[in-house]
């Protein structure tokens, strides 16, 4: 019977090989026959683990078990005698719907198993894909922070940071953080700060030039203020901010001559 089991085409008992089928064959036909003279079902455990530890339960097919228990039972009738035969149906029955009932348990358990690695891996490509995403988003601020505040050395010692749209507390927090750190780095004496392309500046504008001024002359670097335009101008005085601690010049290039002298 064992080599039977083993020639099964496609089957998990030619998976396993003849020697398990050997094993398990015998480990079932004494489990059946201990029973039988006991009247008893103690050893019928025994002959349900056996067939789930010598054959992988992920290769067993319903087929396989149903094939495996009708062949026992045949081959164990042809060899009874007529007084056990009821007996050894009995059992057989018994036996087969036990195992039955592991098969499924261990079947829920492996498609439980499967869905858990398919969560894994698409909570690892979500992940991967939010890692990726975040980098870009990353790279994508950095750029975004080194264009709206840009900073230029123009001359030996000399930044220029020529600010385009509205200053507001976000950019000068920006810019106060590169900007230092940048002063920090080139040794830079003087930072041009040009303000021409600034539409309009009201009174927390204002205080972040003077909160950055008196941060870069903590540094040794003088902050000098260029392209005031009328309209801010007027603005500026209209807000009574005192201005006194800035250093300011008509144009860029009166700027750039006195960073120069200095």
């Amino acid at each position: 019977m064992s080599a039977r089991l083993a020639r099964r085409r496609a089957s998990a008992f030619s998976s396993a090989g003849e020697a398990a089928c050997q094993a398990l064959v015998e480990a079932t036909v004494e489990a059946l026959e201990r029973d039988v003279e006991a009247d008893q079902r103690s050893a019928m455990r025994e002959a349900v683990e056996a067939v789930f530890t010598e054959i992988e339960p992920a290769d067993m097919s319903f087929s396989d078990l149903r094939f495996f228990v009708s062949k026992l039972r045949q081959a164990v009738l042809d060899a009874a005698s007529d007084a056990a035969r009821a007996s050894v149906e009995q059992w057989c029955f018994e036996f087969f719907g036990v195992c039955t009932t592991r098969f499924v348990v261990e079947r829920e358990h492996d498609l439980e198993h499967q869905s858990a690695q398919r969560d894994i891996a698409r909570a690892e490509f979500q992940l991967a894909e939010l890692k990726i995403a975040l980098a870009d988003k990353t790279a994508l601020l950095e750029r975004i922070r080194e264009v709206s505040t840009p900073i230029a050395p123009v001359a030996p010692g000399v930044l220029l940071v020529p600010l385009v749209g509205t200053f507001d507390r976000f950019r000068a927090e920006l810019l106060t953080e590169r900007l230092l750190a940048e002063i920090s780095r080139a040794k830079t004496r003087s930072v041009i700060l040009d303000i021409a392309g600034v539409p309009m500046f009201d009174t927390d504008g204002a205080e972040l030039v003077i909160r950055l001024t008196r941060c870069a002359r903590l540094l040794g670097a003088q902050v000098i203020l260029v392209g005031i335009s009328p309209q801010n101008a007027r603005a500026i005085v209209s807000l009574n901010v005192d201005l006194g601690q800035l250093t300011t010049c008509a144009n860029l290039q009166e700027g750039l001559a006195r960073a120069q002298r200095r």
